[in-house]
This record gives structure tokens, sequence and C-alpha cells, in this order.
């Protein structure tokens, strides 16, 4: 992939070098003359090489930050037939490329979109925003790179898109909001897809990449980076298959589902914004190999239920869990640093477990957590705490925290505005008795037995979120959970010497 994109960036600055682009900021608004077209719209055009007699289409108006305006210039309205050649002064040009920004916001061009046979390269924002195309994008077999956003905003295109085996090159959010499309096929030539190339594309099923393709496959209509096993893109229909290492930045983004996410145990990263917008509506399952979360992976995701990060997980970007509906969040031993609005405006948390190594909470972390009713929190030094990382939650729900840490936390800035402190001897492990033994609890996560190996067990007392014996078994390895809530619990197991041992257990349905 480094190759790949050496050669983009080769090739971009080639293009620019040949059209001016940049010499004089974005969309120059120069342009050498303008013609009218066979459907009778005036279009205006830029000399990119007078040698070889070629033109770039391009606006004519300054730019002014959003082009709503031609300034005084007439847009473009109704059917159009775009020219692969135009005359001037008595010489006929080649129509190469469309300029950055040409027809952005020209939302009374309707009928089919059809690129000349001609054209090269569609620039940044060339369609952007021309929602009243109605009928097919048809991209002939000349073009080679499609830049970010160059056809964002076509709403009404209907039926299918056939990339052409010429493009080598889709820029960020070139196809975003197609709402009417149900197919998107990626040809042998394409080496290089920009994250969210698609987007919002809600009905779209079928997403397929050519078998030849040297850099990309397709699993299950999703897109998938061959070296690296990366997910590149996917769809409402994509079950993520089983080897993908990592769910790449957008794959997912505003890709509208329903019911449970489960992620493969292979995967050990997932990028930024990977889901967002993804509007599932069951629990979320991270797999116990995840070592990464980038910002916004899951912002207004909407999952419910209780949320497990697996030990592991050393980063979780800010923003990631943003708008979530998870009712509980346990954090791993990895992390040590909850970023910035990480859970902000999570309105149906309750429960919230923070572990011992976490030392830096930052700004609006639990903001408007208005739910949130416990916090247990085993670090024995206070960790350091944004002013606004717990703003509208109740200062006085319970937070358990290590026994021998109230004073630390009553003067610690921001933890002293809590009132209702309690100090849980569930919080912390006695290493000295804990290490005289290796105990293990398996199936973990279980449905209805537990089994405990490694000790013999004189008492075994369970422990819900709350601190609370919910079960109690003496002279038993063994634990029936089966008339348990689904959740995390703790076991405090002590042998015949009296010797403890405090182990975690998930009960799952």
């Amino acid at each position: 992939m480094k190759m790949t994109k050496q050669f983009m960036m080769i090739c971009c600055l080639m293009v620019m070098a040949a059209t001016g682009y940049g010499q004089d900021g974005l969309w120059d608004a120069d342009w050498d003359f303008s013609a009218e077209c066979q459907t009778g719209q005036t279009l205006y055009y830029k000399i990119s090489d007078s040698i070889n007699y070629e033109v770039t289409m391009t606006h004519p108006a300054p730019y002014n930050g959003v082009l709503e305006t031609w300034d005084g210039y007439e847009k473009p309205t109704g059917e159009i037939i775009f020219p692969s050649e135009v005359i001037y002064d008595g010489i006929s040009y080649t129509v190469t490329r469309i300029e950055d920004g040409a027809f952005m916001n020209c939302k009374n061009l309707t009928g089919d979109l059809i690129i000349p046979n001609s054209v090269i390269s569609i620039g940044f924002q060339a369609f952007d925003n021309c929602l009243r195309f109605s009928g097919n994008l048809l991209i002939p077999n000349s073009v080679e790179f499609i830049e970010d956003y160059a056809f964002n905003g076509l709403t009404n295109i209907t039926g299918e898109i056939n990339i052409p085996n010429s493009v080598v090159a889709i820029g960020e959010k070139a196809f975003a909001s197609f709402w009417k499309i149900t197919a998107f096929r990626i040809p042998e030539s394409v080496t290089y897809l920009a994250p969210g190339f698609i987007w919002a594309c809600e009905k779209l099923v079928t997403l397929e990449v050519d078998e030849n393709n040297p850099v990309y496959y397709s699993e299950s209509n999703a897109v998938i980076e061959r070296e690296t096993k990366k997910l590149v893109q996917g769809t409402k229909t994509t079950v993520i298959p089983e080897d993908i290492t990592v769910i790449g930045a957008m794959a997912f983004e505003a890709v509208e589902n329903k019911g449970n996410l489960v992620i493969p145990q292979s995967v050990i990263s997932i990028e930024d914004e990977a889901f967002k917008y993804a509007h599932f509506t069951g629990t979320l399952n991270l797999p116990e190999n995840l070592q990464y979360i980038g910002k916004y992976a899951f912002y207004f995701s909407y999952c419910t239920g209780a949320l497990y990060i697996p030990d592991g997980v050393s980063f979780i970007g800010e923003y990631t869990f943003t708008n979530s509906g998870f009712s509980e969040i346990h954090l791993p031993k990895s992390l040590k640093t909850i970023e910035g609005n990480t859970f902000y405006n999570c309105t149906r948390l309750e429960m919230v477990e923070i572990q011992s190594e976490v030392d830096s909470i930052g700004s609006g972390v639990f903001q408007h957590c208005n739910r949130l009713n416990c916090l247990k929190v085993h670090c024995e030094v206070p960790p350091e705490c944004w002013y606004s990382a717990f703003s509208g939650v109740s200062r006085d729900i319970p937070v358990h925290i290590p026994v021998g840490t109230l004073a630390d936390y009553q003067s610690a800035p921001y933890w002293n505005e809590f009132t209702n402190f309690i100090e849980d001897g569930l919080m912390s492990v006695d290493e000295q008795e804990t290490s005289l033994v290796q105990v293990t609890c398996y199936p973990n996560p279980a449905k209805e037995k537990v089994t405990i190996d490694g000790i013999e067990a004189a008492e075994v007392q369970v422990y819900n979120a709350l601190g609370q014996v919910v079960k109690t078994v003496r002279n038993s390895n063994e634990i029936n959970v089966a008339g348990l809530a689904e959740g995390v619990y703790l076991v405090r197991i002590t042998d015949a010497k009296g010797v403890s041992q405090m182990e975690r257990i998930t009960v799952k349905r």
C-alpha cells in the first residue's frame, strides 16, 4: 500500500501541475472561455494544455466558501449533455478534466449524469450536492481519478454504480449519500480506496470487487484489503469475516443496522469512526484480542445493555461511545487514560467500573450521564479529573473505592465533590493472599454453571456490581449462575486455611 499511496501522490501532483490547481488558492475562478453545450447551458473552460489542445471544465465565479451563488453567472439547470470536445477560436479542444467544485450546488440539474468519454479526472466536490440528478450515473472508461466528495450528495441517482476498469483511485466520500443505489462494483484497476469512499448509501446491499484486483477483494458484501486483512467498507448486509484483523476508518459509518453487533475474535483494532452513526439497536460484543478503539468509533451507535471492554485495550479515543445506550460500562485494567467525552451523554448509563490502572479522566467523559447511580473505582490513587468529567452526574451516588483511600478521594480535585464514598474490600485484592494460589473460573462468560479450578473452596461469595452478596456456596467448587442477571460479578474464593482469591466472572444470556 505504501507504493500505491506514493504513486497516487505523484499522479495528483501531476494533475495539479497540469491544471494550475493550487497556484492561487482553491477554485481560482480564472477561465479562458465559455460555450453553450448541446442542451443549451453555458459552460466554462480553462485551457490546461495549449499544445495538445486540452481544457478543464471549470467554475466561473470566485470561490466564496460554499459556492451557493455564481456571482451573477447563471447556474446550469435541467437535463444536460456534457461535451467531450469544445470549439474555441476555431480550434477543437478535448475536455480532459472536470475541475474542483465545477458544478457544486447546481441543485437543478436533472436526469442522467453522463461523464464525457474524454475525461481523465473528476475533481474535489465537482458535483457535490447536485441532488436532483435522478437517473443513472455513467462514468466512462477514460476516468482514472475520482477525487474526494466528487459525487457527494447525489441522493436521487438510481440503479447500480459500476466503476470502469480505468479508475485507479477513489477519494473520501466520493459517493456519499447515494440513497437509492443497490449495488456498487469495483474493477481490477482500482488500487486506492480512501476511507469512506461510499457513505450513507442506505439501500446498498451488494458491494463487489473484481476477483483479479491485486489490492482488494470482497467477501460478505464488504471490501477487504488483501495484505492487511483490514475491512475497508461494509454494508448493512455484511457479516464481518472471521479472519479480519482491523475494522477500517469509516468502514460502517452511517450504515444503518439493527440488532446485536458481534465483532470476530480476530480483530485487534477498530479505527476512527468505524461504526459512527451505525445505529445498532442491540448489544455490543467486543473481541478478547482487541487492543485499540479509535475516536468516534461508536459515536451515536445506540448500542444497549452492558459494555465489557476486554483487557488488552490500551487506547479508547475521544467521543468513542458518545450517545450510546449502555446501562453498564466495565473498563479494562489495561486502560490508563479515558479520553475526553468518551461516554458523553450516555443517558441510560447506570453503573461504571473503573479499573486500578486509570490515572486520568478527560473532559466531559461522563458528562450528562444523568442516570448514573453507581461508581466502582479500583484506583488506589484518585485519577486526575477534568472539571467537566462528571458534569450533570449526581454527587450523592455511591462511589466504591479501595479500603484506606477515603482521605485521598475526599481531598482530590473534583472527586471531593462526591459525598457518598464507600470503602469496599472488593475494590482491591490483597497481593500476599492471592499470590499463594493460582485460580481459574470456567467457562467465562457462563450461562448456567461456573467451575473453580486451582483451590479447594471452603466458601464462595458472589458479589454484584453494587457490592452486594447475591450468592454464597460452601464446600463446593461449582457455582450455579442460572438465576443471576446478565452482568459482571466478583467472586471471593476462600479455602479451609482462610486464604482468599478474588476472581471476576461474566454471566451472559
